[in-house]
């Protein structure tokens, strides 16, 4: 059997959908017209058709169909991505300031570290020794230890990061956490215990 697959909204053909025979393991995907081949076991009266964002169809078999598939109007909850998997905004117990790329681009600053500056409560900025290019310090919550390092532990999309945090461009940054209490010690260990940023 041949059929295709189409938006509703436009009309235009979807590339990648899935086409299951209902109950059974055979099925295919549409090519870049939206259309598609489909050997059918005999015993087989329905198609799943799916695709993401769509709502999933189920249509009956016959030697062609021509499937239109809705968009899902199903909201999804804000995730946040944390040391260990995902959570949900709602589910999430620590304390995280997330700071948008929005926000960023509204700031003219010379660095991200005076980016930081004021983002979000609980994060001190001090400009460091004024050396010529020494970096700003950076503190969350105050100082969390004596004689161990007070600074920061960055994460930088999922690796630490150990360089110097201002010569990282303001406008490559889509967003930061910046994470306040001890669950930064949960996620990242040690090097988080001074309640870093992520």
């Amino acid at each position: 059997m041949t059929g295709s697959v189409r938006s509703a909204e436009d009309g235009e053909p979807i590339v990648g959908a899935t086409i299951i025979a209902k109950g059974t393991t055979v099925g295919t995907v549409t090519d870049i017209d939206g259309r598609f081949r489909l050997n059918v076991p005999p015993s087989t009266t329905w198609l799943v058709v799916s695709y993401i964002g769509t709502e999933t169809k189920e249509v009956p078999v016959a030697p062609t169909v021509e499937v239109i598939l809705a968009a899902s109007e199903q909201a999804l909850d804000e995730v946040i991505v944390v040391a260990y998997g995902t959570s949900t905004r709602k589910s999430f117990t620590g304390s995280a300031a997330n700071i948008k790329q929005e926000r960023l681009e509204n700031i003219q600053a010379a660095s991200l570290t005076k980016a930081l500056e004021g983002s979000a409560p609980g994060i001190q900025v001090s400009g460091g020794t004024g050396q010529p290019g020494s970096g700003a310090s950076i503190r969350i919550r105050g100082i969390g230890s004596i004689n161990a390092s007070n600074n920061p532990l960055y994460v930088v999309d999922g690796a630490p990061f150990d360089g110097d945090i201002s010569t990282i461009n303001t406008e490559d940054v889509s967003s930061i956490t910046v994470l306040k209490d001890a669950t930064s010690a949960a996620l990242y260990g040690a090097r988080g215990a001074n309640r870093r940023p992520k």
